[in-house]
């Protein structure tokens, strides 16, 4: 057989090699859409009372105490926040809509107001979680990327890489997630700042089982500001599951209504 004629099929069996590779390898890389569509997924469609307490750690310890309510939702998860001590912060409460407006209403105040997206990135009773943070808005921005496997925590990860639109107010230019391959469950987040420096270290603490059906909520939290050098935990102390009145969760109404948690069997 001619020389040139055996170089060319040698080349085209290489050719076919590589290729076979490499759709080989994007086959075997996981979807960032779709594993963030199944950690949204995951979430209990429960509707919950949840007794909280949000402590801010800097030179000295700052604490609050919460009552949080989900309307349980997994489409339009909607939470409340009401703060019920100390006194001096009794009557703060804010009213969150997944994807959609955030309400405000501060002590003293009768009427709450609806926060201008820039105001997303205002600290939380001037600690380090944001508004945009309590929500965990880049679980929903619009760019996801696989970018690796690790293990951390004790848990196999896939490492997903998120970034915000263009238009979006966020005070991040990107967070990097840790998923938990087994739960579909974020364990660590890093957010970098606008010029991609490391702003923020989101890390599950701990996890509540709520049922025997398999629900799970995060039990414990905590977020550090690495460059101001301070740390907040918010921690769940205890839960009720339960119907809640529909008005706790509109903004028309969600001031007036006195919710008291379920009895637990």
């Amino acid at each position: 057989m001619h020389t040139r004629t055996i170089q060319n099929i040698a080349a085209a069996l290489v050719s076919a090699c590589l290729c076979s590779v490499a759709a080989l390898a994007a086959e075997e890389t996981p979807d960032a859409m779709d594993i963030m569509r199944r950690v949204l997924a995951n979430r209990p469609a429960l509707s919950l009372w949840l007794e909280a307490d949000l402590t801010i750690q800097r030179r000295t310890a700052t604490r609050y105490d919460l009552n949080i309510f989900l309307n349980g939702d997994p489409h339009k998860l909607r939470t409340v926040y009401r703060v019920t001590d100390p006194e001096e912060a009794v009557g703060m409460t804010v009213l969150m809509i997944e994807g959609g407006d955030t309400w405000l209403c501060e002590k003293g105040k009768d009427e709450p107001r609806k926060l201008a997206p820039v105001e997303r990135a205002t600290p939380f009773l001037g600690g380090d979680f944001a508004y945009e943070d309590l929500e965990l808005a880049f679980l929903r921005w619009p760019s996801h990327k696989f970018v690796r496997e690790s293990r951390r925590l004790g848990f196999d990860c896939w490492v997903i890489e998120s970034t915000p639109a263009a238009v979006a107010a966020s005070q991040y230019s990107r967070v990097l997630m840790w998923v938990d391959k087994k739960y579909m469950a974020v364990v660590i987040a890093e957010a970098y700042d606008a010029k991609n420096k490391l702003l923020k270290n989101f890390e599950v603490k701990s996890v509540r089982k709520l049922d025997e059906k398999g629900h799970y909520i995060v039990g414990q939290i905590a977020l550090e500001n690495v460059q101001k050098k301070s740390r907040t935990v918010l921690r769940i102390r205890e839960d009720h599951a339960g119907p809640l009145d529909p008005a706790l969760f509109a903004p028309e109404t969600f001031l007036k209504n006195s919710a008291t948690p379920p009895t637990k069997p």
